[in-house]
């Protein structure tokens, strides 16, 4: 062991391919096009404000689009989210000359991001913009030709706006509820924008309040309401929506309202903060006034970078491409940009609990995201653990997806579950147990009145039948995604089991822990997919109310909200989403021969007519597939998972603009990938990781209790992709799998990677429910 310890010491302290990741290997426009929809500006990690561009159509997610011209900079953006956008409030613009809104937007030039900063030339002027931040408080630098004046707009009506027929049951667009600016003085305006609706179909106003000064005074002012001229000398501009939420047109439309601030010509820049608050236009100066001494722009982006690098400092690793090394600094930066802290913004209630918010979602993050944050960021888990559990005193029920301050939507089950029984098995600090318990269970066992925003729904059939029946499945009528939350709930009560249990809570360990094998039920072993291998049977699928299957089987179908399957996913994925027993899942579906068949088929790659059909079997974009290319480790098949995660990466991850497999979903992609990069994978709500196939020759993680876990990969490489042995800390190790126990003990992972298949897995496969030791700790 001492010889092991030292050896570590040496490689950390002397080698000089060994470094942690820092902000200037970030790429933050990495994954912004094709789906991925990253935030392109400046943020503080979990940062509330996020200054960034809103271009083209103004309907994209984070802001930012590859075409189209820049309308201006808003303040708040979420990152990776699909679904009608959420925020895009309080629009700043730089124009020159006289205020002229209606013709502010402008083709773009010269634009750069980078960690803390991004800024952009406004080809039609040439005025280059410049953009920071600190927690609560964007700053901007505007630099304009110095033959005009320099005018600057603020649109205090602007959002991102779903402005296309959504197909869901609820439009997504956000409507613009009211708003209120000022003209305070030569250098200040402030005000108030109040919106509804979005992607989680908030009907309780947000208030976005907000309070500019700028470092030089202006000339003229004035303010414009509705998209009319704009009135120089007027000091204050309102707006109201004229209708309710139930007589409001789809979509809603765009009311530009806002004030401005015009500046005499020079070429020295102008420079501006923006307080953000969601209590009052009080907080927001003050955000303001002490978050930004003066107006130093320099200070603040430093500032920025100095946190990111301290936050991406606990990996450390060796080796690899310069690609790979920047997709895994940028993989970790999108795990920290959601959810919120807005600890001390809370409008809704006092508390002494942390304030988070933009959970978006839970059902995106709970799997990579959260396991990964618990290993480099402890804390700030338990902090957000905090939160959720501030909202459910309030709300009644943990929320799955939340913007706003307000929950909503709820895309499968209740997986606030999954993140509290993954903190509990791994032994996080700062949370009533006994307290967190009798919430869960009550989150899992009643009916929420309003499913949609928060909790379980239908629990009726799901208690009496086993399932949530089609008919049954929504609460206003008609089905509602019976088939994926049926599976969810089953995983999530797993989840329930495993607390109850280790609380003592013996009668509820075995309640839930029967609730969580009625997925048989849903087991019809008679469904066949005639593949290009041959036929591969039984799966999961949906029943009425009277026991009867739903007809015809169809092995294609994927479904999405308010439908009678499943959730952008199909049976393929569903079937073989069972992580609480998964070797049950393999004596089911017949034994190992035929578990490895079916995950064989599941990777190989499926084309039609139109090119590969995506979502009918694994889409490495889809979060309840996350797991599958681990499960080969249950059969002894390790070296099938090497194989599929290193075909997986290299197809899907890239560098560059169109970089991710699909939304980022708030950090969920890119937290998949760190995890893959560094060999080994979480089974969530468990205290078990799975053995992959390590990118990286080295990487190392400083722990929360000091100590250092590695995971050393000789010789690997793109052809040496299978461990051929593997030791820890210096002994044989036979097992493609360990638990957040050993792990938290630090120490060395060593495998020595070849370039064909071995069986060195022989030790116990991981961990199921069936196994005599669940539910609960596993035997070591």
């Amino acid at each position: 062991m001492r010889t092991l310890l030292l050896r570590i010491s040496i490689l950390l302290l002397a080698s000089p391919l060994l470094h942690a990741q820092t902000a200037s290997e970030i790429d933050p426009m990495l994954g912004a096009d094709k789906g991925g929809n990253v935030f392109v500006g400046p943020t503080l990690p979990f940062g509330m404000a996020k200054p960034g561009p809103d271009y083209g159509s103004n309907e994209s997610n984070a802001g930012w689009e590859a075409t189209g011209d820049l309308h201006g900079f808003s303040q708040l953006h979420v990152s990776g989210t699909g679904g009608g956008p959420k925020y895009g409030n309080i629009l700043v613009q730089a124009q020159s000359g006289k205020a002229d809104p209606l013709h502010a937007s402008s083709p773009r030039e010269a634009e750069h991001a980078e960690v803390g900063y991004y800024a952009v030339t406004l080809a039609n002027s040439g005025i280059h913009a410049e953009l920071t931040t600190a927690r609560r408080t964007p700053v901007y630098r505007f630099t304009y030709p110095d033959n005009k004046e320099r005018t600057l707009l603020l649109d205090v009506g602007h959002m991102l706006m779903k402005i296309h027929d959504s197909p869901h049951r609820y439009n997504e667009g956000q409507v613009l509820f009211a708003t209120d600016v000022h003209v305070d003085s030569p250098t200040e305006i402030s005000g108030v924008q109040s919106s509804v609706m979005g992607w989680n179909i908030q009907t309780v106003p947000m208030r976005v309040f907000f309070y500019l000064v700028a470092d030089t005074p202006a000339v003229t002012s004035g303010t414009w309401e509705d998209g009319k001229k704009p009135v120089e000398g007027s000091r204050r501009a309102r707006y109201s929506m004229p209708y309710t939420l139930v007589t409001m047109p789809h979509p809603a439309p765009f009311i530009s309202t806002g004030a401005y601030l015009t500046f005499a010509p020079s070429a020295k820049p102008v420079t501006f903060k923006i307080g953000l608050s969601f209590l009052s236009v009080e907080q927001a100066k003050q955000n303001a006034l002490t978050e930004v001494h003066g107006f130093d722009f320099e200070a603040t982006r430093k500032a920025v970078v100095a946190e990111w690098n301290k936050e991406l400092s606990t990996i450390r690793i060796t080796g690899g491409s310069t690609g790979e090394r920047q997709q895994f600094a940028t993989g970790l930066y999108h795990s920290m940009l959601m959810p919120v802290d807005r600890t001390g913004e809370n409008p809704l209630w006092q508390s002494s609990a942390p304030t988070y918010d933009d959970f978006y979602c839970i059902w995106d993050t709970f799997r990579s995201s959260t396991p990964l944050l618990t290993l480099v960021a402890p804390h700030r888990v338990t902090n957000i653990l905090q939160a959720l559990m501030d909202i459910q005193d309030h709300d009644g029920f943990f929320p799955d997806g939340r913007a706003g301050n307000y929950s909503g939507r709820t895309q499968g089950g209740s997986d606030a579950e999954m993140m509290f029984a993954d903190a509990y098995v791994k032994h996080l600090p700062g949370l009533d147990w006994e307290r967190v318990y009798k919430a869960m269970r009550h989150d899992a066992d009643a009916d929420s009145p309003e499913p949609m925003r928060f909790g379980r729904g239908d629990m009726a059939d799901y208690k009496k039948l086993g399932y949530l029946s089609i008919e049954n499945s929504d609460m206003i009528g008609g089905p509602d995604r019976p088939g994926s939350r049926s599976m969810e709930y089953y995983a999530n009560d797993y989840a329930v089991a495993v607390m109850a249990k280790g609380l003592g809570h013996t009668a509820d360990a075995k309640l839930f822990s029967n609730r969580s094998s009625n997925w048989k039920k849903l087991w019809r072993a008679d469904a066949v997919d005639h593949t290009e291998d041959g036929d591969i049977k039984g799966f999961i699928w949906m029943k009425h109310d009277d026991g009867s299957w739903r007809e015809p089987f169809n092995p294609h179908l994927v479904g999405t909200w308010y439908q009678d399957n499943f959730y952008e996913a199909g049976t393929w994925t569903y079937s073989l989403y069972v992580p609480q027993d998964t070797h049950n899942l393999i004596e089911i579906i017949g034994g190992k021969d035929l578990f490895k068949k079916r995950l064989d088929l599941f990777f190989a790659p499926v084309f039609t007519t139109n090119g590969p059909h995506i979502r009918y079997r694994y889409d490495v974009g889809n979060e309840p597939g996350f797991l599958s290319p681990y499960l080969y480790n249950w059969i002894g098949e390790q070296s099938s998972t090497a194989k599929t995660i290193r075909a997986i990466l290299p197809q899907s991850y890239h560098t560059g603009l169109a970089g991710l497999p699909g939304n980022d979903d708030s950090g969920a992609m890119g937290s998949f990938l760190v995890f893959n990069q560094m060999g080994f994978f979480p089974v969530a709500a468990q205290d078990v990781y799975l053995i992959g196939s390590p990118t990286f020759p080295s990487s190392t993680i400083t722990l929360g209790n000091g100590k250092r876990f590695s995971v050393v990969a000789d010789n690997t490489s793109p052809t040496n992709i299978y461990i051929e042995r593997a030791t820890w800390n210096g002994q044989p190790y036979h097992r493609a799998w360990f638990t957040h126990e050993q792990l938290m003990a630090g120490g060395e992972l060593h495998l020595t990677m070849t370039d064909h298949p071995t069986h060195w897995d022989t030790g116990a496969p991981p961990p199921s429910m069936s196994d005599a030791a669940s539910p609960g700790r596993t035997k070591q």
